[in-house]
């Protein structure tokens, strides 16, 4: 048995003063109790320093001894590679570098901005207006995400420092980082040949109504993916009727005619206000929420009952985005590890997760070497059959049939299974609950992301959960919390995302607010997840088992921090910017030779200004052009600079503007992003063979550990089942007779039921 060597609140921390992502990165650390000091001059704005300095040591220099004595040191530049230098360390010391494009690789002398590096992973093309250019998504996300990230990988390198005595740097670049946190565009791509673009204000996933939606008073996020949620809403609204449309065979067919809801719906939310429809779809148990401002949320019902907000001086901020809600006081050594297996090799977790947030977390710590068993119900891939309007709206079967056992070729399960073993137990039944606390006693962690009410419900609450297994690790991830006007809300990334004040940071700046292509709220959830996770099988050989919550809506809410700050300072909510920026003028997408290709180009300083003024040809006179008064130019400088690129191929337009020192990227689709030179030079993606489906290339964790050769093999996701004997047999102890008892019926089986 192996334990760490100090409590996290011992951990020394030393963030070299940088980027946002560097920033965030320590002030998860920061949060959790780490005794973090901040060196050199602060590259944050005001608002962004109020946010994420809080409770740190801020100082303009270090002395050696500080240096060598630091457990993690942490480097970021927001724009460039994180320059080498003779940073002296200590023989333990975790070096963790973020930078938008990395050390190494064709594009690692690049310069990125967070409009670039949208663009560059596919993710800009996901966003906006079919027949206008695509647009980037919040702004610092790519560097909040980079962050979270740096801090899994940080934590990763520290327990395989204790655990197995090897020693990591770790690097981080924000364009893996949202090369990982596409959902569902590689897969379906790959699968039914189908290449995911923007699709209006409304989210790139399944289902129709899914998007933002004007009422009276302001805006509503709605989703309703399933056919009993649609059918539901149609009859809430009066609309049953629609169903009998020729072209709508089932629910799922108004994925294909969107427009033949929204015209019937829209007038409907027109004459009502968010607040109510909100109300009554969430008590009929449909996805949906008002859409807040930015300084909206500081007056959210459910965030004021949480008592969610701290003060940073005269200014409200965010809370911590998880919490520990109680310990059971039991200490407990860590498994033994295997350190070819990975940092986490050796220790076990449950995951009962479903969808997107839950099952991402649970991957990274199976991506890390645990032992993930996926518990799953007969039911949760779906019955044996599904309707063809079903197979072809999700577009996650291979070649858009479902086949044989479909239930094994579903491509966004696949995906969220990787690395993982596959148990299934049906729950609602006794003999099935008998099984599975079994099994809760050789865990390390239990993972589950249903809404408050299950697992009380099941009789699996945390404090019979903690009887069971006295150190285990229990994360609920419940959509709002377990309090609150909110707590019951049926919560989906794409609602959360708008009631969390994202719609209003993203969105043309002559319009009205958007919906982002990917439904960030569920990565974002995930990630904090993970870091609590980690931070908690950290302390408890001197803590012991523990409880944690991590609120979706708290987790997203905490990545604008700073943007909630600005606000407060200027008095007013953020103005819609579409590609622009106030400090990198010009910024924008530009049209590019051929259909729907662009190219994004950032200016970040005065010589990047006056070198794009000679090769695009621009008027002589704009060279002394200072930012404010580019700002002020900003449209008649976006047309000059749209004529020049509307001739040129958005891959060598890029790659010469960088070469000059100007920001820049190629907007690319997902064949593009899969066949970037980069990525594949930096080993981005890696090839699984995949049973009942074959191969597919899917995105790696996007950590880079120095110690490791190469990244570890990708495992297939189970088969339905697949492990049901492994698990339930040889760890958690039952016979080969109980086994079959179970089998015989139904609680265990290997197929969905008829």
């Amino acid at each position: 048995m192996v334990s760490a060597a100090k409590p996290f609140a011992e951990l020394k921390v030393i963030e070299l003063a940088g980027s946002i992502a560097g920033a965030y990165c320590a002030k998860l650390f920061a949060d959790n109790g780490a005794q973090v000091t901040t060196v050199g001059e602060s590259l944050l704005t005001q608002s962004q320093s109020a946010y994420l300095d809080q409770g740190k040591d801020k100082r303009l220099s270090a002395n050696k001894a500080a240096f060598e004595e630091a457990d993690v040191i942490i480097r970021s530049d927001p724009h460039s590679t994180v320059e080498g230098s003779a940073l002296r360390t200590g023989l333990q010391t975790v070096v963790v570098d973020i930078s938008p494009y990395g050390s190494f690789g064709p594009y690692s002398a690049w310069t990125g901005t967070s409009a670039t590096v949208y663009a560059h992973s596919g993710h800009t093309y996901l966003t906006g207006d079919p027949q206008r250019e695509p647009l980037m998504g919040p702004p610092t996300h790519p560097l909040y995400a980079a962050g979270l990230f740096a801090f899994v990988g940080a934590m990763a390198a520290l327990f395989d420092r204790e655990r197995n005595d090897r020693l990591h740097s770790v690097e981080v670049t924000h364009h893996e980082v949202l090369i990982a946190l596409h959902q569902m565009s590689f897969v379906r791509y790959q699968l039914g040949n189908d290449v995911l673009r923007r699709m209006g204000n409304r989210w790139t996933g399944h289902g129709q109504p899914n998007g933002m939606y004007r009422c009276a008073d302001g805006w509503l996020a709605l989703s309703a993916p399933t056919d009993l949620q649609l059918e539901t809403l149609l009859a809430i609204t009066g609309l049953s009727g629609l169903l009998d449309d020729p072209r709508i065979n089932s629910p799922m067919d108004f994925q294909e005619f969107p427009k033949l809801l929204d015209e019937h719906l829209a007038p409907w939310l027109l004459e009502r206000a968010a607040s109510e429809v909100s109300e009554l779809f969430q008590a009929a148990q449909i996805p949906s929420a008002p859409a807040n401002t930015i300084l909206g949320l500081l007056d959210d019902s459910q965030l004021r009952h949480r008592e969610f907000w701290r003060k940073a001086g005269q200014w409200s901020v965010p809370g911590v985005p998880f919490q520990s809600l109680s310990t059971t006081g039991t200490p407990s050594d860590l498994p033994d590890s295997d350190s070819e297996e990975g940092p986490l090799s050796g220790i076990r977790v449950l995951d009962l997760t479903k969808v997107w947030a839950g099952p991402l977390a649970a991957r990274i710590l199976a991506e890390l070497g645990a032992q993930v068993m996926q518990v799953e119900p007969p039911w949760g891939r779906g019955p044996r059959e599904i309707p063809e309007s079903l197979v072809v709206a999700q577009r996650f079967h291979p070649d858009n049939v479902q086949g044989p056992d479909q239930w094994n070729r579903n491509g966004h399960l696949i995906k969220y299974g990787l690395n993982k073993e596959s148990v299934v137990i049906d729950l609602s039944r006794g003999e099935g609950l008998e099984a599975f606390e079994r099994l809760v006693p050789i865990a390390d962690v239990l993972i589950e992301n249903f809404s408050p009410r299950v697992m009380p419900q099941l009789g699996l609450d945390e404090h019979r959960l903690h009887s069971l297994k006295s150190d285990l690790v229990y994360m609920t991830m419940p959509g709002y919390g377990r309090s609150g006007p909110a707590e019951n809300w049926v919560a989906y990334g794409t609602t959360i995302d708008s009631h969390a004040g994202l719609s209003q940071l993203v969105g043309y700046r002559d319009e009205h607010p958007w919906k982002c292509g990917v439904a960030w709220p569920d990565p974002i959830a995930g990630l904090h997840a993970t870091a609590a996770i980690l931070i908690a099988l950290w302390d408890r050989p001197f803590k012991g088992g523990v409880t944690i919550e991590a609120a979706q809506f708290e987790a997203t809410v905490s990545i604008i921090g700073d943007v909630i700050v600005e606000a407060q300072m200027k008095g007013h909510e953020p103005s819609l910017m579409g590609n622009r920026d106030q400090d990198f003028v010009p910024q924008g997408v530009y049209p590019c030779e051929g259909d729907d290709q662009w190219v994004t180009i950032s200016v970040t300083n005065e010589q990047a200004w006056e070198v794009l003024c000679e090769i695009a040809e621009l008027p002589t006179d704009w060279v002394a052009l200072t930012r404010s008064e580019r700002l002020t130019l900003h449209d008649t400088i976006d047309a000059e600079l749209a004529s020049w690129t509307s001739t040129l191929d958005q891959i060598e337009l890029a790659a010469t503007l960088q070469e000059v020192g100007v920001a820049a990227a190629p907007v690319l689709n997902i064949p593009g992003v899969l066949g970037d030179v980069h990525l594949d030079a930096r080993s981005a993606f890696q090839e699984v063979q995949q049973p009942r489906v074959g191969a597919l290339r899917l995105p790696c964790l996007p950590i880079h550990f120095s110690s490791a050769s190469k990244r570890p093999p990708m495992r297939p996701a189970a088969l339905l089942g697949q492990n049901n004997k492994s698990i339930l047999v040889d760890l958690a102890g039952l016979s080969e007779s109980e086994l079959g008892e179970l089998e015989d019926l139904g609680v265990v089986t290997t197929e969905p039921p008829l």
